[in-house]
């Protein structure tokens, strides 16, 4: 019965998830698809949601996720402006200033962007399971480090 729930609360948030990105999705192919849907289904089993509770959940989620993803592309944009000025002859220490000031504005930006969204969380997950997410999210994020690392394979990939 409890894997019944959990594969219903797994559907449920991929059902979810299809259908607030579906225009994203068509546009996006290969391992960023792949790596969401494994994300997914990662902390739907390690939250244990109900059907219910991933309902709510997972929209609450991707507003955030999409929001911290739009923060880092400023990040990146902003690296690359500071990047180009650099080996730009005619740059300015001027405007070298305003590029560094934008692109640590920028990081900034990224790290506060995460203070607020536990109250989001706690208010459609208990506090257990908010405290689970943030161990799960960090869970996922070493496995895949650990499977970059090993190939995904799980063995080490030869060193050039």
């Amino acid at each position: 019965m409890k894997s019944l729930k959990v594969f219903a609360a797994a559907l449920a948030a991929f059902a979810l998830l299809s259908i607030t990105n579906v225009d994203a999705q068509s546009k996006k192919e290969g391992w960023q698809d792949k790596m969401k849907s494994e994300k997914i289904g990662f902390i739907t089993l390690e939250l244990n949601l109900t059907p219910e509770e991933a309902q709510v959940f997972w929209p609450v989620y991707n507003e955030i996720a999409n929001r911290k993803a739009e923060l880092q592309k400023q990040v990146r944009d902003s690296y690359k402006a500071l990047l180009k000025a650099l080996n730009e002859e005619g740059a300015t220490d001027q405007d070298l200033n305003k590029l560094l000031d934008n692109y640590l504005a920028a990081k900034q930006a990224v790290q506060d962007a995460g203070k607020g969204d536990a109250a989001k969380y706690r208010k459609v997950l208990p506090g257990k399971k908010v405290a689970k997410l943030y161990v799960a999210e960090e869970k996922f994020r070493r496995q895949q480090i650990r499977k970059l690392h090993h190939g995904g394979e799980g063995k080490p990939q030869p060193r050039n």
